[in-house]
């Protein structure tokens, strides 16, 4: 069992908090709780009482009636939801920020790869007996001192970090998801619906074939998959752009009320 005094909540309950630097150990708030919702640390060298049961915290008061030295406090709950609210905010400012630059460095650096180095032109299979399109790329090559393998591994980190991202998003939204879903909003909010699930092929077709290649296979399904993601790309440019211009004024309302603290 973990020891109590490394349980996070240990300062806490839904009522009332407790500054254990003020706490001079004199054990009145356990005496006077009638919920055990307290309990002590009486080391030689660290004593101070600490919060064992958040749950059963009624709000009664009494610890912070009976403290002479003020450790205890009521929580002021409208503080508390304003400073979750901004908690809330805050995250999803960063995150939609982080979503956004590396949406953008994923379409760049994929149209990069694809317009800068690629060569292209046609080779007649033997194989297939038609004609399919060579997908070589200028390696000597640099644009902005990077060449076709830098740039390459640029844009699939950037993938990578970009699908993790995504999945985080659609973690904490999944209820806004479910509520869409449940109530039939499907179609007021298609864009925001298209856009996520174009977001997760063109991660997706340019994972997959990154794994492909590192597994040593070199069969025709690689070349499909970029093929995909490369036509995906550009209809993930124009949702992309709708939903900036959709959402601009959220980012600059969420930037005004952090700054305003």
């Amino acid at each position: 069992m973990r020891p109590k005094f490394f349980n996070r909540e240990h300062t806490r309950t839904a009522h009332i908090e407790l500054d254990t630097k003020r706490c001079k150990a004199c054990w009145q708030c356990l005496e006077n709780c009638p919920n055990q919702v307290i309990d002590k640390i009486d080391l030689s060298w660290h004593k101070h009482a600490l919060i064992v049961a958040p749950q059963n915290c009624t709000g009664c008061l009494k610890c912070v009636h009976s403290c002479p030295y003020n450790a205890y406090f009521k929580l002021d709950k409208t503080k508390e939801r304003t400073l979750r609210q901004r908690t809330l905010l805050f995250r999803n400012f960063v995150i939609n920020n982080l979503l956004l630059f590396s949406g953008l460095a994923m379409v760049l650096s994929g149209l990069i790869l694809q317009v800068g180095f690629h060569i292209g032109g046609q080779v007649n299979s033997q194989n297939f007996g038609n004609d399919r399109q060579i997908r070589a790329f200028d390696t000597k090559k640099t644009i902005w001192n990077l060449n076709y393998h830098d740039w390459s591994t640029v844009h699939k980190v950037v993938i990578v970090i970009f699908a993790l991202l995504m999945v985080y998003h659609i973690y904490t939204h999944w209820n806004w998801y479910k509520g869409v879903f449940s109530k039939r909003l499907i179609g007021k909010n298609i864009q925001a619906f298209t856009l996520s699930i174009l977001f997760l092929l063109v991660a997706g077709t340019g994972i997959i074939p990154w794994l492909i290649d590192l597994s040593g296979n070199t069969g025709n399904l690689r070349f499909v998959l970029i093929e995909i993601h490369d036509k995906l790309t550009l209809i993930l440019i124009i949702y992309l752009v709708l939903h900036l211009i959709k959402r601009i004024k959220w980012f600059g309302t969420a930037y005004a009320k952090l700054r305003n603290k």
